[in-house]
């Protein structure tokens, strides 16, 4: 009897305590209110920023959660200066514009906002609300490496405008205009393409200036170079590969491309002048290029071997394709210390085949119309590209 009593008490109690806790005046009263707008302007002030012709619903944050269910209201900080309307639900419209001409004042204008809880805990948060404008102007031009130094040769062309960034993406008018400085070395067009025009040596600049009032700019700098030369010699790599139909009598058939006259290759003609039998030497370059000139240089003198007075050049792109003739070309007798040089008409070209002829004259001879033993040797050769 006396346990079941006792229970009968402390439910009793446990009861009360509960019946207290929601007689709490302050429950669910508001201590903080933010707006989820609001963003750090500067230092440690925070506000709201609007842009011009977009409003704005505030979005207003309420703590503890329980508080959440309370009445807001919006009103004005001090006297509005016609900034912004703000509607009784929260909405702010930006009034301002931007001016037509000059500078853009940022911001437009400022008006403060009080945001309140109206539950009488007297909670509130007060905000600057600044009015931006809608016009984001050009903050700079970056050039690209590539179009920061031009160098071409009269007549030549090049397109700056692929190298031209508008700083930040978003600005409202990212046109620009393209500006010589002196017309008499380069012209440019509307579209950002240069025209060397000026002599060899000269330079100046080409100006790319932002069309909004901001007028932000950056230069090109242009120089006319030199003209380039019509054939460029084509280095001899490990990629290259040269064979011949005829067995090697003497020497490497590397040694053509070394540079180095004292070194020289001798296919195993048996007869000459009139080569007997055919010799060809086959080049593979490794990769196509436009093929533009051959350069020969005889062998240092050695008169048990003839040197090449007649050649045939070919060439072709792919190892399928057919070869196409590119001519028969003479060479000058005793010329060893520099190269003579065969220019051929421009060809796409990886592999190339030199097909000997016949060979240079005895002395006393004036003709071709004997024959005699011996063989041909080859100093050295030169691929060059066509340049132009």
């Amino acid at each position: 009897m006396k346990k079941s009593i006792y229970f009968l008490v402390g439910m009793l109690s446990l009861g009360a305590l509960f019946t207290g806790c929601n007689d709490d005046d302050d429950f669910g009263k508001a201590v903080n209110i933010t707006v989820e707008n609001a963003t750090n302007l500067e230092g440690d002030i925070f506000g709201v920023i609007v842009t011009e012709g977009q409003p704005l619903q505030l979005k207003p944050f309420i703590m503890p959660e329980s508080a959440r269910k309370n009445a807001i209201s919006y009103h004005s900080a001090g006297e509005p200066t016609g900034a912004i309307d703000l509607s009784e639900d929260g909405l702010i419209t930006p009034k301002l514009t931007t001016p037509a001409t000059g500078a853009i004042p940022s911001p437009l204008g400022t008006d403060t906002i009080i945001v309140r809880v109206d539950d009488g805990s007297g909670t509130f948060v007060k905000y600057p609300i600044r009015v931006i404008s809608n016009v984001v102007l050009v903050s700079s031009i970056t050039i690209q490496s590539a179009g920061q130094n031009v160098e071409a040769e009269k007549g030549k062309t090049f397109d700056l405008a692929p190298n031209i960034t508008i700083n930040p993406t978003n600005a409202t008018d990212k046109s620009v205009t393209y500006t010589s400085e002196d017309e008499t070395v380069t012209t440019v067009d509307q579209n950002g393409l240069i025209t060397i025009v000026g002599e060899a040596g000269r330079s100046t600049n080409i100006v790319v200036t932002a069309n909004d009032r901001g007028k932000q700019s950056s230069t090109c700098k242009v120089k006319v170079a030199a003209e380039a030369p019509m054939y460029v010699g084509f280095p001899y790599s490990d990629k290259w590969e040269a064979s011949s139909n005829l067995a090697t009598k003497e020497g490497n058939i590397k040694d053509l491309f070394d540079d180095n006259n004292k070194t020289y290759w001798c296919p195993d003609i048996t007869t000459r002048p009139i080569y007997d039998p055919v010799c060809y030497l086959d080049i593979n370059l490794g990769g196509v290029i436009k093929f533009g000139q051959l350069g020969w240089r005889h062998r240092v003198l050695n008169y048990s071997h003839l040197q090449c007075h007649t050649f045939k050049l070919e060439a072709k792109k792919a190892e399928g394709d057919a070869w196409t003739d590119l001519g028969e070309f003479a060479t000058e007798p005793l010329k060893v210390e520099n190269y003579q040089l065969f220019p051929v008409t421009p060809t796409e070209a990886q592999y190339i085949r030199i097909t000997f002829i016949k060979g240079h004259l005895r002395d006393g001879k004036s003709d071709w119309n004997y024959s005699e033993s011996g063989n041909v040797s080859v100093g050295d050769l030169q691929v060059s590209i066509y340049n132009r």
